[in-house]
């Protein structure tokens, strides 16, 4: 029923258009032979994870009409989408959620995170800029997990590495909040600004980022 609930919570923040799909992290149930594959040498809590994701992700997939099919890992480690379609997966907490969209549309984050204050030792790393240093301890949180969501939606169009300096989180009245990149990122110019959306449910963290088609 939590991962039930984290779904309903998903799709009200994504709207319409998006498909979701959410499971429980349980056992490796359901893996198709190309993903199991792609975790056979994981320990058994990677593998269970990855196996929900790819039950929430097929789950996400039906609900945008489209036939199941094998989401397996690319090169970079990222989910391999079926032709046309844009998402992201995340678990934490024993719950796998996903996001799929026609990728016409353009690009999809999302992270779950546990609702608590970021170790002392990371903060720094997570949040480098001075914009960044008075942000309260929840602040903090959802800005590390929307940088995860940024990554996750940015990530497969540029295939670059980057880290967390990359843009400033800006928090915005309610629960939303903004992203503006410092530098240049693939195609993307320098203070171009994305908006989020965070919301919080039992302990947990939800934090959503759509990157629009040029």
């Amino acid at each position: 029923m939590r991962a039930e609930a984290l779904g309903a919570r998903l799709q009200a923040m994504l709207g319409e258009g998006v498909g979701i799909g959410w499971a429980e992290v349980t056992g490796t149930e359901g893996l198709l032979p190309a993903e199991a594959a792609a975790v056979a040498r994981a320990v058994p809590k990677r593998q269970a994870e990855f196996a929900a994701g790819r039950r929430a992700a097929r789950g996400a997939l039906a609900a945008l009409g489209r036939p199941e099919a094998a989401i397996p890992v690319g090169p970079h480690h990222a989910p391999v989408w079926p032709e046309g379609i844009s998402g992201a997966i995340t678990h934490d907490r024993g719950v796998a959620l996903a996001a799929v969209m026609p990728s016409a549309r353009g690009a999809i984050g999302i992270d779950l995170s546990e609702a608590a204050p970021l170790p002392d030792d990371t903060r720094s790393t997570i949040l480098p800029h001075h914009e960044e240093a008075d942000l309260t301890d929840l602040e903090a949180r959802v800005a590390f997990s929307a940088k995860e969501s940024l990554f996750k939606a940015v990530f497969p169009r540029l295939e670059t590495f980057f880290g967390f300096e990359v843009a400033v989180f800006v928090p915005r009245l309610g629960n939303g909040f903004t992203l503006y990149l410092v530098d240049r990122l693939g195609s993307f110019p320098a203070c171009t600004r994305w908006k989020g959306e965070a919301a919080i449910s039992g302990g947990v963290l939800l934090t959503t980022l759509l990157v629009p088609s040029d």
